[in-house]
């Protein structure tokens, strides 16, 4: 996590709901647990409008990977709210990160599913609680550790109106998907030995057998991690596709009132 950002956030963590230029510190309660989080809210709206985030801007609850809360998720949020998302970014981990991939292994694997879903919808929560915009229509989008737990948020039964799974494990058979009521956008890596192409490829079968609203991208060659800027399967050139598959994505299943960005003209 870059300096700044860390002092910022430790900081904000004992003054709540003080804001950053870009986001800022937030709490909540999840079955008597305090959740730290962190908010990154859509640029002003115009002055005819006084609330920051209207009841009728969507949500995005963004999910990190195993190295916890740092500074290239809450870069995520950041990138989402320039979309017009109000986003939000908790961390599973009660503060601690994984410094190197040996303890965020064994982080990831101490992290008990239904009380990360349970703190995923408390932050989908939040997000309706804030200008009293309980009509707010939320999605989560999760990547790794997080896009398993985006997936798992859905299945359990939250109320999402979108769900987002970045090489998260997934669920292969008719019966587990059931439940799955929300859009679902799914982009998997080819060569990510975590999630099997055989396995996302049972994925897609059984949601497409089951009439689900679902786009799945399996991307050949590429490794786990290829979304993350701070890690060694980052791939520019899909980051950016993906990015782009995102957004217009979203803009079809939750969108922002944010218009899409003009392709460049070809030169």
């Amino acid at each position: 996590m870059r300096p700044w950002r860390a002092l910022a956030f430790f900081l904000l963590a004992l003054l709540p709901c003080r804001a950053t230029a870009a986001g800022e510190a937030v709490t909540y309660e999840v079955g008597g647990e305090t959740v730290r989080a962190y908010l990154a809210r859509p640029p002003k709206t115009p002055a005819s409008r006084a609330s920051l985030a209207p009841p009728d801007v969507p949500g995005l609850v963004v999910l990190h990977e195993m190295w916890g809360l740092n500074d290239q998720i809450m870069g995520v949020a950041d990138r989402l709210s320039r979309l017009g998302y109000l986003a939000i970014a908790p961390d599973m981990y009660r503060g601690k990160l994984g410094a190197d991939p040996g303890l965020a292994q064994e982080m990831m694997r101490a992290l008990n599913e239904d009380r990360a879903v349970s703190i995923t919808k408390g932050a989908i929560d939040f997000l309706r609680k804030l200008d009293h915009a309980s009509g707010r229509p939320v999605g989560t989008v999760g990547f790794g550790m997080g896009g398993r737990i985006s997936l798992a948020t859905a299945l359990q039964g939250a109320d999402v109106q979108a769900t987002v799974i970045f090489y998260g494990k997934v669920e292969t058979t008719r019966e587990a998907l059931a439940p799955l009521k929300a859009p679902l956008l799914g982009i998997f890596a080819g060569r990510d030995a975590g999630i099997p192409k055989d396995d996302v490829n049972k994925f897609q079968a059984a949601l497409k057998a089951s009439g689900k609203d679902a786009l799945i991208i399996l991307n050949e060659g590429l490794g786990h991690g290829f979304m993350n800027e701070e890690r060694a399967d980052f791939e520019a050139e899909y980051n950016k596709d993906s990015w782009i598959r995102l957004r217009k994505w979203l803009g079809a299943k939750l969108p922002s009132g944010v218009p899409e960005e003009p392709a460049p003209a070809e030169q």
